[in-house]
């Protein structure tokens, strides 16, 4: 089955500004499954020292969601790509945000979202001709199992962070995306850092959490971004991840 987009939905964000008068480049930042906990604690007062305004988006709130963790249909990252471009949206207009240096950084679910708003897709359906786009992009630890056509074209720089020892969304299916597209000509790459697990960013240590839906394991092929799946391995979400 394909997927459907919803209809219009009001989502919230919190935006904090550095010292000075401005205009300021900015980073929309995306959480993942489990909310915003970490985002604005462990991102958001060293982006603002080093000059960016931040925008932390919140897309479950609005939505009613307190995690997704554990039932990821309830909000799917694609479902998410419309916060991020609305999110781009109502920065650009504001009068102490640079319209030209807007980038999306997203963690794990964010993380998705940050990949399949990297794409030209992406960009031609929310972003069209004279409307604000995304400068760079910066997944960290996203989920680049999925196969579909829209992937192998971005519209802006990507730079993807990922753990080599995470068991949730791993680096490998990344690291050989980034290496596809960077073979085509595009602005994409990948760190992959040693030993390093999920949320590694955030967390301190790191905890089993044994009812997180793992997809690491599925590899499914789609007709287009949109759906419907045409190939892949059923089954094969199991529960468990390091993160």
């Amino acid at each position: 089955r394909g997927f459907a987009p919803a209809a219009s939905q009001r989502i919230s964000g919190e935006l904090r500004l550095p010292a000075g008068p401005g205009p300021f480049p900015a980073i929309v930042l995306a959480h993942g499954c489990g909310g915003n906990r970490g985002v604005e604690p462990n991102w958001g007062p060293v982006l603002r020292s080093w000059g960016y305004a931040t925008f932390v988006l919140d897309s479950f709130h609005a939505r009613g969601l307190a995690e997704v963790c554990t039932n990821g249909p309830a909000l799917v990252p694609l479902q998410r790509v419309p916060d991020a471009y609305g999110a781009l949206r109502l920065l650009a207009a504001h009068p102490r945000i640079d319209p030209q240096r807007v980038a999306l950084m997203g963690f794990s679910h964010g993380g998705a979202l940050a990949m399949l708003a990297s794409t030209a897709w992406a960009k031609d359906t929310y972003a069209p001709a004279g409307q604000p786009s995304f400068r760079a992009f910066f997944p960290f630890y996203p989920n680049c199992n999925a196969v579909f056509p829209e992937r192998n074209h971005v519209s802006a720089p990507v730079r993807i962070h990922a753990g080599a020892a995470d068991d949730w969304t791993p680096a490998r299916p990344c690291a050989d995306l980034a290496a596809a597209l960077k073979a085509t000509g595009q602005d994409v790459g990948i760190e992959v850092y040693p030993g390093a697990h999920h949320a590694f960013d955030q967390a301190r240590g790191f905890t089993y959490l044994p009812k997180a839906g793992n997809g690491a394991d599925c590899f499914p092929v789609m007709a287009s971004i949109l759906g419907p799946v045409i190939a892949g391995n059923p089954g094969c979400v199991k529960r468990g991840e390091i993160g």
